[in-house]
């Protein structure tokens, strides 16, 4: 091997193992050089800058992925190819856990160009998905969801345990995440709907209306004498800041922003910011669970009020999908650019996630077959429609979140209640909104 390939290929290796060990955000080129065993000079001479590194990292597991799809798609039948996919994942996470972290969390936070080549492997995945769906195994029955709902939930899963240092315990999920997959098995004559297909299913829910242009707060709070109360004074100010920290991170990204920049959005002083917060990381964290808690106030509102648990669940989703259409900023901070800032972030966001299974308890008392469902569905209904909300956040259609409400609410329910009764509730509330039906 030439010198200089070889001296390329240590560079990544060490660019791979300093990011599942640092992060992305605390990788740099002086950690990745001396992992690597060469000088600065060295590193410049194969790449432009510590991003440019991390994408040849990236797009080095991003190929063993993609040659995995070709491998299985031409050794395994139809029906056992979702199957094999999560055997190899699950092989090449325990063996490799380092390029795991690389595709499962730090690509999130990267740059743009590693953000853009994560997206096309998703899609890539997500379309090698939804052809192996539509096949019927050997006894006539297929999954009935969505490449992009069940890639999201066993990829949350995936990330949630290589976020904790769990990887070596991931073939013990293995039955887990199966049983997770066959609950939304239905015969093969049955319709099933592709990803368009529930888009249309829920295009007639409203949109939310456009959020205003940021504005500063109108002046500073008042001081002296007659002034509001001490008290009212900090809860305005930090208010002001959580708002200023969320429409900053969808419009400038955690990584540009700054104390200064939050201060003069929020209009307080540098002071005022330091007397409530440490750093801009702690009025982030601090604006994530103030997301959670709204949202999950309004949640749990609609989902008790209902008459029994699939039309609560309906309604809590609902509800949830609704806030989070007119809140563009405080979702964008949470399922976005937490990865950004760093572990504390990702696990409130993981945590935040964690919250809302809560709301599924009542679903294993639905029947004896929803009875002997492993309590990891719980978790990958969680994060497969986390991943839904994401993929809008992504699209730029964060006010068209409702669309995805009947795909969601099947999601959570078609293990609990059944695939047909899951789709027939579904489109029952559909039609009550005035949108079509599948069929």
């Amino acid at each position: 091997m030439p010198a200089k390939a070889g001296q390329r290929e240590r560079l990544v290796a060490a660019m791979t193992q300093a990011a599942a060990r640092y992060g992305h955000k605390d990788t740099s080129v002086a950690r990745v050089v001396e992992q690597a065993g060469v000088s600065r000079a060295t590193f410049y001479e194969h790449f432009a800058d510590k991003e440019d590194c991390f994408l040849a990292a990236f797009e080095l597991a991003a190929e063993r992925i993609e040659a995995a799809l070709e491998r299985i798609e031409a050794d395994s039948p139809p029906s056992q190819r979702a199957p094999a996919l999560l055997d190899d994942l699950v092989e090449n996470i325990v063996r490799g856990p380092a390029a795991a972290h690389i595709l499962l969390l730090d690509a999130r936070a990267a740059g743009a160009r590693t953000r853009e080549a994560h997206q096309r492997l998703t899609l890539i995945v997500v379309a090698t998905m939804e052809r192996w769906l539509a096949a019927q195994n050997d006894f006539g029955w297929r999954l009935a969801i969505s490449g992009p709902a069940i890639m999201e939930g066993a990829v949350g899963i995936l990330t949630i345990r290589a976020f904790r240092g769990e990887t070596a315990r991931l073939a013990d999920l293995r039955e887990d995440l199966l049983a997770w997959m066959i609950s939304y098995s239905v015969p093969g004559d049955q319709p099933r709907l592709d990803p368009d297909g529930w888009r249309r299913l829920g295009a007639g829910f409203p949109v939310a209306p456009a959020p205003p242009s940021p504005r500063p707060p109108a002046g500073r709070l008042p001081r002296g004498r007659g002034a509001v109360a001490p008290e009212a004074v900090a809860g305005a100010r930090r208010e002001r800041i959580l708002g200023a920290v969320a429409q900053l991170a969808r419009t400038k990204g955690y990584t540009a922003m700054t104390v200064a920049d939050i201060v003069k959005a929020a209009a307080v002083t540098r002071e005022s910011f330091y007397e409530l917060f440490r750093s801009k990381e702690d009025a982030f964290l601090a604006a994530q669970t103030a997301g959670l808690e709204a949202s999950i106030s309004r949640t749990a509102a609609k989902f008790f009020a209902g008459e029994n648990w699939p039309m609560r669940a309906w309604d809590g989703l609902e509800a949830l999908l609704g806030y989070v259409a007119r809140q563009p900023d405080l979702v964008y901070l949470d399922v976005i650019e937490s990865y950004a800032v760093g572990s504390a972030a990702i696990r409130r966001s993981i945590d935040n996630l964690m919250a809302y299974t809560l709301f599924l308890e009542d679903g294993y008392r639905q029947s004896p077959q929803a009875e002997r469902l492993p309590r990891l569905c719980s978790e990958a209904i969680a994060a497969s429609i986390l991943g839904l909300m994401r993929r809008t956040v992504d699209e730029g259609r964060t006010e068209r979140m409702l669309e995805i409400l009947p795909q969601a609410s099947y999601v959570a329910l078609a293990p609990f209640i059944g695939p047909a009764a899951a789709i027939d509730l579904v489109e029952t509330k559909v039609a009550a909104a005035g949108g079509a039906p599948t069929a």
